[in-house]
């Protein structure tokens, strides 16, 4: 009966230390995820390259419009940060290679449509609207 007892002691602290280490793992990953977005915009001059896209495209440029007037106060995500954990946390890390890989290589606007179809399906359309909101604030104020 001591052995038992000692064996189920043992499996706790073993699922335990298990999960706290998963937690941690993803939230390092999240933390760095976040970091060389932040980076490589800066870098980059992304900011200027996606407003000039968004400017040449009509539609999308309609899709990120819908966040223009959202009071980020009340949806779910305020800033680009937690946006990047959130959209990591709904997506599958073979998504985000998918997408990554596509807007290296640059992406048509009916791609960028199909991505944005993607994100309706995965996320709330408060999530949704949060995120148009916070692109719409970055590209443009």
């Amino acid at each position: 009966m001591k052995f038992l007892k000692g064996l189920f002691i043992t499996a706790i602290i073993l699922v335990l230390l298990g999960y706290a280490g998963y937690y941690f793992v993803n939230k390092f990953m999240e933390d760095k995820a976040v970091e060389y977005v932040e980076k490589d915009l800066v870098e980059n001059n992304d900011v200027a390259m996606a407003r000039d896209y968004v400017d040449r495209s009509p539609a999308l440029k309609s899709y990120i419009s819908e966040g223009a007037e959202a009071n980020l106060e009340e949806l779910p995500v305020q800033t680009r940060e937690e946006a990047t954990r959130m959209v990591m946390q709904k997506l599958s890390f073979q998504e985000m290679q998918q997408i990554q890989s596509k807007a290296a290589n640059g992406m048509t606007e009916q791609e960028v449509l199909e991505l944005m179809g993607k994100f309706e399906a995965k996320l709330t359309d408060e999530e949704l609207l949060a995120l148009k909101a916070i692109v719409y604030r970055e590209l443009y104020e």
